[in-house]
């Protein structure tokens, strides 16, 4: 949260109702989910609240903290909110009535394929301040790896098996979704805000997220393994995973009875399609007792319940890489942005991190998947880290250039602070390692000293 002492308003960011992915038990437009809401500080009486999503099942949450900001609009200044959030949008709100600073308009959105699953007809589609990342996926528009022919084969054929370049698009049963701000945009580190200028900086991913869903009263395996079940794993689980419920963008084999008939299946097994290859040479009793396991015709379905609707769990949740577990889109992968709040317009827009090894081999700095916010100083500087290759940065304010790199013993979740001892200005980061970036872990805090000559 943040606070507003001189008007005693408190300002609090919340995340989206649960569960992810599935919104069938958390109908209607949960109205003080994905909000920021204004609070009395002293008595917790609500006085205003805007709603960034409706309906929220993307995991989509506001995670970072709101910036009290000053603006200014029409030849006037005015006392704001900046709050930036998971889909790369900037909300700015009037502090005392909650009012959007700039013009949005509520955009048509698609319906939820998912029984009993009533999603939100609109949703908010701000265009100023500008986005920080792109909203939707979209193959047709080239947005797949370049970096070698066999990367971009392998994104092709992932992209080829999912459903992709509709704008807040729920997820279908049983096909994967590809769509941006998973984990950001930016996420819980938050902005940062000048004063001076009147601009935001803020860190960003721009990474497609594979998302699935599955009905969840078939499971695979059964129990206690069987002859045929030890055929599924031999031959099948590679791909669609040691319970059926699908790797990477291969689709899951729970609730298989309710989409293919026999026919269909065991076809499909013989000729194979797509990435999935013929299935190995079978008589057709080994073949039909695979078929009875993928079906699980042993298992009754369970009757309806009266008034509520199937249940469904997401499968799948991870992001598009290669196979050689870089981004499967064209870089820039990480970014550090600043945003002129008076204009609304970004004005730039910077690779955040690199991978040494696509350096090394020519390819311009692509940005790196990161969790850490930045922090500005009077003296013009942006300083950030929470990149994949450690590395603390600062940048020129004013143009985004690069300055400057410092290496860390792991990587970082927390903004940089700044402090000065006796006339001296220190910068001191956390460096414990980040759970997403999958790094070495630890614990350190590195202060570095700023040059007195620059």
């Amino acid at each position: 949260m943040a606070l507003d002492e001189s008007r005693g308003i408190a300002y609090i960011s919340t995340g989206s109702p649960k569960p992810n992915f599935v919104g069938a038990r958390h109908r209607g437009e949960n109205p003080f989910s994905n909000c920021v809401i204004a609070l009395k500080a002293e008595t917790g009486e609500p006085l205003w609240h805007f709603q960034e999503v409706r309906h929220a099942i993307w995991d989509f949450d506001l995670p970072a903290p709101p910036n009290l900001v000053t603006v200014t609009r029409e030849g006037r200044r005015v006392d704001a909110v900046a709050q930036v959030s998971k889909i790369g949008n900037t909300l700015l709100l009037d502090r005392v009535t909650g009012k959007p600073l700039f013009t949005f308009h509520l955009r048509r959105a698609s319906e939820s394929t998912v029984p009993g699953e009533q999603t939100a007809p609109d949703q908010p589609d701000i265009q100023l301040p500008e986005p920080f990342i792109q909203h939707v996926f979209t193959f047709f528009r080239e947005d797949i790896t370049t970096r070698t022919p066999g990367a971009r084969a392998f994104i092709t054929n992932l992209v080829e098996l999912s459903d992709i370049g509709k704008w807040f698009a729920p997820i279908a049963p049983g096909k994967p979704s590809l769509f941006y701000g998973d984990n950001g945009g930016t996420n819980w580190p938050g902005a940062s805000f000048d004063p001076a200028t009147g601009r935001l900086y803020v860190t960003a991913n721009e990474l497609p997220w594979i998302i699935s869903l599955v009905r969840n009263d078939d499971a695979l395996p059964l129990k206690p393994p069987t002859a045929v079940e030890k055929q599924y794993q031999q031959f099948c689980a590679a791909c669609h995973g040691p319970t059926g419920t699908g790797i990477g963008v291969v689709p899951p084999l729970r609730g298989l009875r309710r989409r293919m008939d026999d026919g269909q299946i065991l076809a499909l097994m013989k000729t194979g399609r797509s990435a999935m290859p013929p299935s190995p040479p079978m008589t057709e009793s080994p073949m039909k007792e695979l078929l009875d396991f993928l079906l699980v015709p042993d298992r009754p379905q369970p009757p309806p319940e009266p008034g509520i609707p199937p249940r469904y769990v997401h499968a799948i949740s991870r992001r598009l890489l290669d196979h050689e577990s870089f981004p499967g889109i064209k870089p820039p992968w990480g970014t550090q942005n600043c945003l002129d709040l008076n204009t609304g317009k970004l004005v730039w827009k910077v690779p955040l991190g690199e991978y040494p090894e696509l350096t090394k081999a020519g390819l311009p700095k692509t940005g790196t998947e990161n969790y850490s916010g930045p922090m500005t100083t009077a003296g013009g500087l942006v300083f950030c880290a929470g990149t994949k290759d450690a590395k603390i940065r600062a940048f020129d304010a004013r143009t985004g250039a690069e300055l400057w790199a410092g290496s860390l013993p792991h990587d970082k979740s927390t903004p940089p602070a700044n402090y000065e001892v006796k006339g001296r200005q220190f910068v001191v980061v956390a460096a414990p390692g980040v759970r997403m970036l999958s790094g070495p872990v630890g614990d350190a805090w590195v202060a570095f000293a700023l040059d007195e000559e620059n």
